[in-house]
């Protein structure tokens, strides 16, 4: 049936659903949302108001004062505990503070009662959570799943693993992937290039490996330690190993145990977390980027390096291989030899090298932030009109015999 003119013209109105607080050192899924957000609020056509829960970081609390002229929506609790609730008693609906919408986005898995609006998800890593997570995470996502009436997935690998493991999934799923930030794209100054040394604590002119990774056993960095280290230039203290990225306190402890039984040469350094320019600058100086994670389902630090320039040496498996494409130099992740080796031919093979770089930073032009907005918004427009999946409990009354004193004091937020 066609649309009436007004229908036509109508702004599509999008509840964003996300914890603002994650701001602090943002993992890739935080990237995703972040980019999304700043895509969707820029977007003619698109009504957008955000929704997070009680924010408690400085950071948090920063970004979320900087969105001005938007529609923002804070709940009485913090975000996890309002997912919390959520699961056990899907009310009250999203639409209480976010007001009517056609679509409740949430560009990770939360699981989030709405009145009328549609419900679309981004699922990350469905391997991930299969592998290295309670079974009862799974039960979580299959639910949140089930009520979806639109599941964005980032890679195609992922999306093959998440019909393997929801195959009822099948004619809700459109491939949204992540992306690199603009300035990514843009050359580093001479002046942050020249401050990059002294902020990772290394020497000026030492060239450095750069990996940028969270401390997780999946991202393997124990594994990179010990290939690096057999390097003869890095165990020389010619040729520097950075590991930008964060962790627990065992996290950090086992990879800094690791880091202390390689040769006392070696120069190996864990300046913690950057972001924005520094991040940049740090791309832009490295000899190359390694990336041996056991379990990705996109990369964005491959996008970063290859916009930067930088050749990128990855492992094998799960989606890298698809991000990447020719542009990559690839490793079994599992085979330290296979690391050393993969390394050592990159170093040594300076036109293979720098033709590579330029097949990256083709292959980068691909997974520009504003090219996922795009099929975002194509997706939810595509998927408006379909009849909408029945939510597994109302959300229109609320549950009986529970404290409803902290969201009926949030109501008129």
């Amino acid at each position: 049936m066609a649309l009436g003119p007004a229908e036509a013209t109508a702004a599509m109105r999008v509840a964003l659903v996300y914890d603002i607080d994650a701001c602090k050192g943002p993992t890739g899924v935080t990237r995703h949302a972040l980019a999304q957000l700043d895509g969707l609020r820029q977007r003619a056509g698109i009504d957008l108001r955000l929704v997070s829960g009680r924010l408690t970081e400085p950071d948090g609390l920063a970004f979320w004062e900087s969105l001005n002229g938007l529609v923002r929506r804070e709940l009485p609790l913090r975000t996890r505990n309002a997912l919390r609730w959520w699961r056990l008693h899907p009310w009250p609906p999203v639409e209480w503070w976010a007001g009517e919408v056609d679509w409740v986005y949430s560009p990770a898995e939360y699981g989030v009662p709405t009145r009328g609006g549609r419900r679309a998800v981004t699922v990350h890593d469905v391997l991930q959570m299969i592998r290295y997570r309670p079974p009862s995470h799974r039960e979580r996502l299959a639910r949140t799943l089930a009520e979806a009436d639109l599941v964005l997935s980032v890679s195609r690998f992922n999306t093959d693993r998440l019909l393997e493991h929801f195959p009822d999934c099948a004619g809700r799923v459109e491939y949204v992937p992540n992306g690199a930030e603009d300035l990514f794209f843009e050359p580093a100054t001479p002046l942050e290039r020249s401050a990059a040394p002294d902020d990772l604590g290394l020497p000026a002119g030492l060239p450095y490996l750069l990996s940028v990774a969270n401390f997780e056993a999946r991202k393997n960095l124990d594994r990179l330690v010990r290939a690096a280290a057999r390097l003869p230039e890095v165990a020389a203290g010619a040729l520097a190993l950075v590991l930008l990225g964060t962790g627990t306190d065992a996290e950090e402890r086992t990879l800094r145990h690791e880091v202390a039984r390689v040769d006392r040469r070696a120069v190996i350094r864990l300046p913690g977390y950057r972001q924005g320019k520094p991040l940049r600058a740090a791309y832009a100086g490295a000899s190359a980027l390694v990336f041996p994670s056991l379990c990705e389902s996109f990369g964005i630090p491959a996008v970063e390096a290859m916009a930067q320039r930088v050749p990128v040496a990855l492992a094998n498996s799960t989606a890298l291989p698809e991000i990447a494409g020719a542009a990559g130099w690839y490793f079994d992740p599992t085979n330290e030899d296979a690391i050393t080796e993969t390394l050592t031919a990159l170093l040594s093979l300076p036109d293979d090298r720098a033709r590579r770089v330029e097949l990256g930073r083709t292959r980068a032009e691909g997974y520009r932030w504003q090219a996922a907005t795009d099929r975002l918004v194509e997706a939810l427009s595509a998927y408006l009109h379909q009849p909408r999946r029945p939510a597994s409990v109302s959300a229109t009354s609320p549950p009986r015999r529970s404290s409803l004193s902290d969201w009926l004091q949030g109501r008129s937020s």
